[in-house]
């Protein structure tokens, strides 16, 4: 008779019920397996949820209508786009590479449906007919015979300032100053000018009017009003003297034929000589004369009349 080990039947009771727990735990999950399948051919249909992902758009606003900047600075127009909500651009309206400043001209605008792209010229400049030609510039009006009212509203419309017209009067002995031709601008007429008209007026552009008040021009700039204020003004001879009656001429008769020339010359000197040296003396016969004085005569210092011509040993001082 085999005889069993004490507690062996309690152990082996043990084994059984986990065996048996397993078991259930297996046949349990199965159910809940079956029951999640989608398969077999009892199944019952499941009830499908569906979702749907909605597309969210964004939509851009319509910019603002923005009116014509033809004629603006650049700076000016770009500004008025951005803040009607535009993309600009800009590019040279003339040939060459120089990049457009902010002080350029709008010439011409492309406007898209957010963008715009305009196409400008350096500032003062012209606009050219179509947009890629050269540059081109407003050209210096005539202004002569005008009075100068006339001739500064004239140079403004090409692009220059008043403050780059300068004055100066047509006369060296008359003198003319900017103040007074704006406050008489009716009164001085326009005689030269600088630069000459057809010229290019580019920026930074300097003009000069020489001007007269009043009367008529001169022949030409540097001249005298008033003939004895030019230096080498040489006044007309005296009138020769008149003849002398026949006591006096008898009486006279030995000097006054040696002297009669000059005597009657320092007759009717008034005592200055009209042309004198660089140190301010009087020429005298025989001295050497410049080749200004040369067909010229003047009064030496004791009143005769002395010429200036050639000789055979240069250009001197003769008495005829």
């Amino acid at each position: 008779m085999i005889r069993s080990l004490p507690g062996r039947e309690k152990r082996t009771g043990g084994r059984a019920a986990i065996r048996g727990r397993f078991i259930a735990f297996g046949v349990f999950g199965a159910f809940l397996l079956g029951a999640c399948s989608d398969g077999g051919a009892g199944a019952e249909p499941k009830e499908t949820v569906t979702v749907t992902a909605t597309a969210i758009a964004t939509v851009t606003a319509e910019p603002e209508r923005i009116s014509s900047q033809k004629g603006e600075a650049l700076e000016a127009a770009r500004e008025a786009a951005e803040d009607a909500g535009y993309k600009v651009t800009a590019h040279n309206a003339n040939k060459g590479d120089a990049e457009p400043s902010g002080k350029w001209k709008v010439c011409f605008e492309e406007v898209g449906y957010s963008t715009v792209d305009y196409g400008a010229v350096q500032e003062g400049a012209l606009c050219p007919e179509k947009d890629g030609d050269p540059l081109a510039w407003p050209r210096i009006p005539d202004v002569t015979g005008k009075v100068y009212a006339e001739a500064v509203k004239a140079l403004a419309k090409v692009g220059l300032d008043e403050d780059d017209i300068a004055v100066e009067s047509a006369y060296k002995d008359v003198s003319v100053s900017a103040a007074g031709a704006e406050e008489d601008t009716e009164g001085y007429k326009v005689c030269f000018q600088s630069p000459s008209a057809g010229r290019d007026a580019k920026p930074d552009t300097e003009a000069k009017l020489t001007l007269v008040e009043g009367g008529s021009c001169p022949s030409g700039k540097g001249t005298y009003k008033d003939r004895k204020n030019d230096p080498d003004y040489i006044p007309p001879p005296p009138p020769a003297a008149s003849g002398s009656t026949g006591g006096s001429g008898s009486s006279g008769g030995s000097g006054g034929s040696g002297g009669s020339g000059g005597s009657g010359g320092a007759a009717q000197w008034n005592g200055q000589c009209e042309l004198t040296s660089p140190a301010g003396n009087c020429y005298q016969a025989g001295q050497f004369c410049a080749n200004k004085h040369l067909g010229m005569r003047t009064h030496n210092s004791a009143g005769r009349i002395i010429y200036c011509k050639q000789r055979a040993d240069g250009q001197r001082w003769n008495y005829s």
